[in-house]
């Protein structure tokens, strides 16, 4: 078949790129559609991916109305030239409006319960909508639910081996411990009306946890001039080796954190809303979720200090990954097998929702 794999987020580059893999190994043809955000051009030219660029949406409404139109109409000249068969994307507004339009099938994922309105408007034009049995929401009657989690497609221990030392890399001593802090700058869609750290609290964090360990901070805005020296220096495709060895993960990203969870390595989760997923690895002693709020701020400070001062703390989360792990499906396994069969998969998957485990 020709398949069209679609990507935003640079996290959505590593989502794919085992199904990628897998079903070119299979002898399907392969095409990659992408938003040119942050650092997804790196990431799809550091694994060697083709691909095509969509066109980036500004912040304004009217911006966005116009990137609406130009890739909707990009998409149905790319689903046409290419012949594609069907298409698998995090529920794009672009691919779905196209596949629709030309009577393709289109497969959705989703993981983001605050993208709820953007989601359901979007994805009420795709063929099959996935979603994690830990996602809170009900989008569509059918919507057919995996017991994993996006971050499973590409860090599921069958799927990723870290690099046996980061030391080097980071600049440390070997077995030195260090904190990996993310703090986002809120202006995605699904961060609407949300707030973060304040800065005051940014630097209290760091001062709390230099006690402790070596701190590395990667920021999405500008940070406060005296916690610019902690920021990270490493190449992007490298974070998911340096998370597998934090000693802790400290921050706004619920997809760094459940990163960081399935790595292995605690989590320390900042949001007003939270996700399914986090809630989920929280209940595994994997992720620990807060508030956005002034109080929880300082709880969350706390808790780390905690986790630092913790002398079983890696032999705990070895042992809460393998709990984890042994419920869970691997991911890109079920999905190209999903991609493969459509419908008829579909059909399995809502008649017996147990099929999905023969995935492990």
């Amino acid at each position: 078949m020709n398949i069209l794999l679609v990507t935003g987020h640079p996290a959505q580059v590593h989502n794919m790129k085992h199904i990628r893999h897998d079903l070119t190994e299979k002898g399907h043809h392969v095409f990659w559609l992408a938003s040119n955000k942050d650092i997804s051009k790196h990431l799809l030219d550091h694994y060697s991916i083709n691909y095509s660029l969509l066109r980036k949406g500004g912040k304004t409404v009217y911006s966005k109305l116009i990137a609406l139109l130009i890739n909707t109409f990009i998409a149905i000249r790319f689903i046409r030239k290419n012949n594609i068969d069907i298409a698998v994307s995090r529920i794009s507004p672009y691919v779905s409006i196209a596949c629709f339009v030309l009577g393709k099938p289109h497969i959705g994922l989703t993981d983001t319960e605050t993208a709820g309105f953007y989601d359901k408007f979007f994805g009420r034009f795709l063929s099959s909508m996935l979603t994690a049995k830990s996602f809170q929401r009900t989008l569509r009657k059918d919507q057919i639910r995996f017991d994993g989690n996006i971050e499973l497609f590409y860090l599921h221990p069958k799927r990723f081996q870290a690099e046996p030392d980061v030391s080097g890399l980071l600049g440390i001593n070997k077995n030195e411990p260090f904190v990996i802090m993310r703090f986002v700058s809120w202006d995605a869609y699904h961060d609407k009306g949300l707030n973060g750290f304040t800065d005051e609290n940014k630097i209290n964090a760091v001062k709390a946890f230099s006690q402790k360990a070596k701190v590395f901070i990667t920021a999405e805005n500008q940070l406060p001039a005296e916690l610019e020296p902690f920021k990270i220096k490493i190449p992007p495709e490298k974070m998911h080796d340096v998370l597998a060895h934090a000693t802790l993960f400290f921050g706004e990203s619920a997809t760094m954190a459940s990163e960081s969870a399935v790595l292995g390595t605690p989590a320390i989760y900042l949001d007003k809303i939270g996700r399914g997923y986090t809630d989920e690895e929280e209940r595994y002693g994997l992720v620990y979720n807060y508030s956005s709020s002034l109080s929880d701020q300082e709880k969350a400070i706390q808790r780390g200090l905690e986790l630092l001062n913790n002398p079983t703390l890696a032999s705990e989360m070895r042992n809460n990954l393998e709990e984890f792990v042994k419920t869970k499906i691997d991911m890109t396994g079920f999905m190209v097998w999903f991609v493969e069969n459509l419908p008829q998969s579909a059909k399995i998957m809502k008649e017996n929702p147990d099929y999905q485990y023969r995935f492990k």
